[in-house]
């Protein structure tokens, strides 16, 4: 797999954590290394993490933005609204782009809307990576068949992502004019207004 367009990562820290011992510095490098070494090589790598903990401190630069959430639900939507917008904003400098998911699945509706929208993602040529706890077998992958999947130890570790069964990855156009932003469903919808309700706290 290659791709030369930008790459963005949305990281849910609540439920992944990084492991004791390693710092967000090396974590960002390590999943450069890790996407770079699948092929994943384009021109920057823009980090997304969202939390509810108010100890994490980190200075955002160009390329980490850190975003403070109230709870799980309003983070979840939070995120995915995240990524269409970060899709809008990147459109512009062309080539695939390539999302890094690392979140877990919401009960209920909540997993539907995010499924969803991530096969809408894929549908229109973008690729969609994901992150699973250890132990996790690819067959019980709680969203869409994504085009590279890493366990989140062998993520932290810069390591190679886990071996998929006939990995795809679809080029369908849909005729568009803006690709990126189409599919604003009601789950992405759900997002926009969790977002601005948020905003007004």
């Amino acid at each position: 797999m290659h791709a030369d367009g930008w790459t963005g990562v949305f990281w849910d820290m609540d439920e992944f954590p990084l492991p004791p011992g390693l710092d967000v510095n090396q974590f960002v490098k390590n999943v450069k290394l890790a996407i770079s070494s699948e092929g994943f090589r384009g021109p920057e790598v823009d980090f997304f993490a969202y939390t509810s903990s108010d100890s994490f401190n980190y200075r955002d630069n160009e390329f980490f933005t850190l975003f403070k959430v109230e709870d799980k639900r309003s983070g979840f939507y939070r995120l995915l609204h995240g990524m269409l917008n970060w899709l809008y904003k990147r459109q512009q400098y062309g080539g695939t782009k390539s999302l890094l998911f690392i979140a877990k699945a919401m009960p209920g509706e909540d997993n539907d809307t995010m499924i969803s929208f991530l096969n809408q993602l894929f549908d229109r040529g973008h690729c969609i990576l994901t992150v699973v706890p250890d132990g996790c077998s690819p067959e019980n992958f709680d969203y869409p068949e994504p085009t590279l999947a890493w366990y989140w130890s062998d993520l932290c570790s810069g390591n190679k992502s886990i071996e998929l069964p006939d990995p795809t990855f679809s080029d369908d156009d849909s005729g568009s004019s803006s690709p990126e932003t189409d599919g604003a469903d009601q789950g992405v919808e759900r997002a926009r207004e969790t977002d601005v309700a948020h905003s007004r706290n």
